[in-house]
């Protein structure tokens, strides 16, 4: 990503409001773009109401694309970070034609293992046949969706990445309210599904248009799961971990069952889901400064290591590289603590204008915390990442999973006034661990950087 980082810097070189409105604009939907704008559309559907349209069909809707959303980005997860190290290495040995192979095999991969989860799951659930069959195509393309994020991150369009957001989430609105009087509830999600197969096809004609088209399959990147295969458990258990809270709320003793077996939290959903959006600023932040500005010295330390420099040039960039990190943890701390502090104090506002309940206030306040120390840690785990320190991401996301997990389940044993409390502080104590990690690596880097190198 950070290299559509550097391409959305050239858009602030405009010197107008207007160009850097436009440069974050850009890098927000980059980073958030399938959530962000699922979020959206929900939030528009929610505002159009029709004569007939019930709540228990608009629960269904809406609890279905949560569902959706959630189980696709975990699963996704195991394939994503492989494909990602992949790629990467590809591309460093100018192998780029491998591209489109390498995207049909994940997504071989992608579509075989989700028509089996998602048709596994969605089927117990007491629905029409349609409305299952519609919503399986939805996991699928969703999945998809992800995957090709993957990859169009690789040629740094995010032009067309937002296009297509824009595009096809109109669409999705627009086809919910155009075939609902026609079909009910299997138009509503048809159409919502419409306008995700737009953005979908879109990104893919991208892709098709940009690299030579090679073979369906590639062995070679088979044997990445095994080589990587922590790169595929972080994938996979870190978004979890995200996640975990919230499915284990879904079957708290107070959690609803909208059918059998589709089962909704209404008091712990909506001020989570909503307190994710405050981080999206912060999102956009590190995509063009932070992460672009520490790939510049990271980039140039190793490359006087690799140029054999002398010790003093070396240590010298590590300096710099160390003080840009703080620099730019310190902007973050301030940008996303600004905005956190003021949505706490507008939190009575707030909840009137989305429509929560006064009851959610505490809730929804202690959410804001544990997002904005959440995006905290995702930052620090993207700074191990870059160091290459798998084993110690993995001990960190083993943290989060845990301790979100668990302390979860004791704040639902403590009752509603702890909700929010084990999120919060899971958050806290997994970015403690992580900070912990960064600060011993910064300390050894030259250790580290040596002693992984061959012997020769």
């Amino acid at each position: 990503m950070a290299g559509i980082g550097f391409e959305l810097r050239k858009i602030l070189r405009g010197d107008s409001y207007l160009a850097e409105m436009s440069a974050y604009l850009y890098a927000a939907m980059v980073s958030s773009g399938p959530w962000l704008m699922s979020v959206l559309c929900l939030a528009v559907l929610g505002m159009y109401s029709y004569s007939g349209f019930s709540q228990l069909e608009q629960d269904v809707f809406r609890t279905t694309i949560i569902y959706v959303y959630a189980f696709t980005l975990i699963y996704v997860g195991f394939v994503q970070l492989v494909v990602t190290r992949y790629l990467a290495d590809k591309f460093y040995l100018g192998e780029e034609r491998i591209t489109l192979t390498t995207y049909f095999t994940s997504s071989i991969i992608v579509l075989v293992a989700g028509t089996v989860i998602s048709v596994g799951s969605i089927w117990f659930f007491e629905l029409e046949p349609l409305y299952k069959g519609i919503a399986v195509q939805l996991f699928l393309i969703v999945a998809m969706i992800w995957l090709s994020m993957i990859f169009l991150s690789a040629i740094k369009d995010f032009r067309s990445i937002v296009r297509a957001f824009a595009v096809g989430t109109m669409l999705s609105i627009g086809g919910a309210i155009m075939l609902y009087p026609y079909m009910g509830l299997d138009g509503y999600l048809l159409g919502y599904t419409f306008g995700q197969a737009v953005i979908f096809f879109m990104l893919l004609a991208r892709l098709l248009a940009e690299f030579p088209p090679g073979r369906i399959w590639d062995s070679e990147m088979l044997g990445y799961f095994i080589k990587y295969w922590d790169l595929a458990l972080i994938g996979m258990l870190f978004n979890l971990a995200i996640w975990i809270d919230k499915i284990l709320f879904w079957f708290a003793p107070d959690s609803r069952m909208i059918v059998p077996y589709l089962r909704t939290h209404d008091m712990y959903e909506g001020p989570i889901f909503f307190a994710y959006l405050t981080i999206v600023p912060t999102l956009a932040i590190f995509l063009i400064k932070t992460e672009t500005r520490f790939y510049e010295h990271y980039h140039d330390y190793f490359a006087k290591i690799i140029s054999k420099k002398e010790l003093s040039s070396i240590l010298k960039e590590k300096r710099g590289m160390v003080s840009m990190l703080k620099e730019s943890l310190r902007e973050i701390l301030i940008v996303q603590g600004a905005i956190t502090l003021l949505c706490l104090f507008m939190s009575s506002e707030f909840i009137a204008i989305v429509g929560l309940s006064p009851l959610q206030k505490p809730l929804l306040q202690i959410a804001l915390v544990g997002a904005f120390l959440q995006v905290l840690l995702s930052v620090s785990v993207i700074i191990l990442f870059y160091f290459d320190l798998r084993r110690r991401v993995l001990l960190v996301t083993l943290t989060f999973l845990c301790s979100n997990a668990g302390l979860t389940l004791l704040s639902m044993k403590l009752g509603y006034a702890f909700y929010g409390y084990g999120y919060c502080y899971s958050c806290l104590v997994s970015l403690m661990a992580a900070f912990f990690m960064i600060s011993k690596s910064v300390d050894d880097l030259e250790y580290i950087t040596f002693s992984s190198q061959p012997v020769g």
